[in-house]
């Protein structure tokens, strides 16, 4: 199953007067990096957060956001004095260099510059819960973009396979016909000459063989073949497609630096062309 890095979702969760909202955005990356903000969170329950993410996410960079609200009496709100001292020069820098005046809204929501005081003892499995159902929007649409990539890939990779006959049928004619231009040139050549039969094939296959590209072609298939079969598993399997891409594409170049049939040079020209847009979408697959 191919499955996107790309996902949003949200989920909520609520107990005894306390409430969370968790919101997770994931875009692709190669590695997995996960970024939390919003309330604060102990070691133990971030450790918690995060672990349940990277079970689920495995790779991306996650973005997660956290709010927090209570029926409770967290008592007064509290102003960040020294903050918003330290903001006073970027904001005049910003209107000395730019022209631009920060709304103070934009400042407070983007700095916390004000906040509630967080709760004493946050409610874990409301923590987790809130996560867990965010991540299951996540994967939900993870899933639905994979199968959009996985017909694109299905289709791509079908052209591209076809190609690659029409490649093994215009060798076998040009292995075909240079054969026999040879024989007979070299019969020409030594007409009142007896000739070796067996050393006269020898010497013309030695010419052929060196633009022979059945090695690459049975490679090129046999990429395709576990190509395939990655889409049936369960298992992250986005670099594994890479890797194969990239040797199925020295496979190509092979083909086109020992072919010098026209033809077969358009037809790898339009498989590199068709290889490089697979990649890019191999790029958001997990």
């Amino acid at each position: 199953m191919i499955k996107s890095m790309t996902g949003f979702g949200r989920g909520s969760a609520e107990k005894n007067g306390q409430k969370i909202n968790a919101e997770i955005r994931a875009v692709n990356s190669r590695f997995l990096e996960l970024k939390i903000r919003g309330i604060s969170l102990n070691p133990q329950l971030e450790a918690m957060v995060r672990e349940k993410v990277t079970e689920s996410l495995q790779r991306g960079t996650i973005h997660i956001k956290l709010d927090y609200s209570s029926t409770q009496d967290l008592g007064a709100m509290k102003f960040n004095r020294q903050k918003y001292e330290k903001l006073q020069s970027v904001i005049q820098e910003i209107h000395m260099d730019y022209g631009q005046r920060l709304d103070i809204g934009d400042i407070i929501t983007a700095s916390d510059l004000i906040s509630a005081p967080e709760p004493s003892e946050l409610n874990a499995k409301i923590l987790l819960d809130a996560v867990n159902f965010a991540l299951n929007q996540v994967n939900e649409m993870r899933e639905k973009e994979g199968e959009k990539i996985e017909k694109d890939l299905t289709a791509r990779l079908k052209d591209i396979r076809d190609k690659i006959s029409m490649i093994e049928e215009e060798s076998k004619k040009y292995q075909n016909q240079k054969m026999t231009a040879l024989r007979e040139k070299i019969s020409d050549l030594l007409s009142n000459t007896e000739l070796d039969e067996n050393r006269l094939i020898q010497e013309v296959a030695y010419f052929v063989e060196k633009a022979d590209v059945t090695e690459e072609l049975v490679r090129s298939r046999s990429h395709f073949d576990h190509l395939d079969s990655f889409f049936e598993l369960e298992d992250p399997v986005g670099k594994r497609l890479n890797f194969l891409l990239q040797e199925i594409g020295r496979e190509v170049n092979t083909i086109g630096a020992k072919s010098p049939m026209p033809n077969v040079t358009k037809l790898v020209v339009d498989i590199k062309a068709e290889l490089e847009k697979i990649r890019e979408q191999v790029q958001n697959i997990l």
